[in-house]
């Protein structure tokens, strides 16, 4: 039995269908690539180049459907990023490196990772003139954008060492690579520097490139490639750099170097400081002392001047109290001497008096108080004693009356005796 074939029924089919309905749709089959091979779509963020039969070139920039007419087309992308950082962004990007290799003043070799945009012209005569000279999207990336970019990195990198771009430059890295790729490469020319030698005292001449500036102090600069087909850089940095293990090494044995040079420094500085500190506290003590020095003396003046002046108000003073008190016994003397001489009149007058009295009756009223106060204290003994007994054992013939008067009559006697005072009447 021999083998069928699966198409048969297929084929069948068409053998079986009406002329007609293969007619019709050989027709609709050419229809369709009559419009396939004469329209297209441009879509958003690309551009499409036509070339027509004829040679005539256009470029469609909107999106949307356009007429081919049986020509040629070319998509270009609208942007095409480069991205040389060290994240993978494959399939994202235009072009997608992991860093660019660039070479420093001093022969280091490292790698500059960043981003960058660059945008196509918008006039179709630019963008024209660039698909003749590229033909294709990736030609201009990779023959044009990548190019450009790595010579500009290259040619910054020359301008530094790779110490400089690891520390001080790292700004201006960015700036000088952004500039040179956007308007086209610094003309340099050679500079001799004196340059020591690491380890030894000698020293050597070297010729290094550096920027040429024009008479307006800007860099002068060559016709920039990506200017000539109107590609503007829209985005660009340098995110991070990497440098050889040598270079890293000499940059750390630098450091430390300069470290140590800087510690030093600042210990001198910090020293120095502290000795002027010092210095100037000393001054400031010096100062402090003499001030108060002067205080104390001004203070010693001012005081001696105040207990002279008390002295001298209190010598004034005891002076005054002096003459006062030589005035006021001068007072009491002339007081004592006035007193004196007042008793002695006093005395003399009274004296005077009494002897004119006395002279004038005997005394006879000082005489009469005598004998009056004698004879009360007599008569205040007597009037204490009993003169009559109270048991009478006889009778002589005499009487306690007669005793007690004669008793009185005798004191009565002896006492006028003795004032001489007589008790009798005198006639005129």
């Amino acid at each position: 039995m021999l083998p069928t074939d699966p198409l048969d029924p297929i084929k069948n089919r068409f053998v079986q269908l009406p002329s007609k309905t293969l007619l019709y749709g050989a027709i609709a089959f050419a229809g369709f690539g009559l419009l396939a091979f004469n329209f297209g779509i441009n879509n958003a963020g690309d551009r499409t180049v036509i070339q027509y039969p004829t040679g005539a070139l256009v470029v469609k920039f909107s999106p949307g459907l356009y007429f081919k007419g049986f020509g040629l087309t070319e998509i270009y992308k609208d942007v095409i990023t480069y991205d040389f950082d060290k994240d993978d962004n494959n399939g994202t990007t235009s072009l997608n490196f992991a860093g660019i290799t660039v070479r420093y003043q001093d022969g280091g070799t490292g790698k500059v990772f960043g981003k960058a945009r660059f945008a196509l012209p918008g006039d179709e005569e630019t963008m024209i003139r660039l698909h003749k000279d590229f033909r294709a999207n990736e030609a201009v990336a990779y023959k044009l954008i990548k190019a450009v970019t790595e010579e500009s990195m290259n040619l910054t990198a020359g301008l530094m060492s790779s110490e400089e771009s690891y520390a001080e430059k790292r700004g201006i890295f960015t700036q000088w690579a952004e500039q040179q790729v956007a308007s086209g490469k610094f003309v340099t020319e050679l500079k001799p520097v004196m340059e020591k030698m690491e380890g030894l005292n000698e020293q050597i001449v070297r010729q290094i490139p550096v920027i040429k500036y024009g008479s307006d102090g800007l860099p002068i600069q060559n016709v920039s490639d990506l200017k000539i087909y109107g590609i503007k850089v829209n985005g660009f940095q340098v995110t991070d750099w990497d440098f050889e293990q040598k270079t890293l090494d000499q940059i750390s044995r630098k450091r430390e170097a300069t470290m140590g040079i800087i510690t030093a420094k600042a210990d001198a500085e910090r020293a120095r400081q502290e000795a002027i500190t010092a210095e100037e506290q000393g001054k400031k003590n010096v100062m402090v002392d003499r001030y108060r020095k002067e205080q104390e003396k001004i203070q010693a003046v001012v005081d001696a001047e105040k207990e002279k002046e008390v002295a001298v108000t209190k010598a004034m003073q005891g002076v005054l109290v002096a003459e006062q008190s030589k005035l006021e016994a001068e007072q009491k003397r002339l007081a004592a001497v006035a007193y004196k001489q007042e008793q002695i009149l006093r005395g003399e007058g009274d004296g005077e008096y009494k002897r004119l009295v006395m002279s004038a009756d005997g005394a006879l009223a000082t005489k009469l108080d005598a004998w009056k106060t004698v004879h009360l204290r007599y008569a205040e003994a007597i009037e204490k004693q009993k003169w009559v007994p109270e048991i009478q054992m006889g009778n002589n013939g005499q009487s306690g009356g007669s005793a007690a008067n004669d008793l009185i009559e005798m004191l009565k006697a002896q006492t006028a005796k003795e004032l001489k005072l007589d008790m009798s009447v005198k006639g005129n």
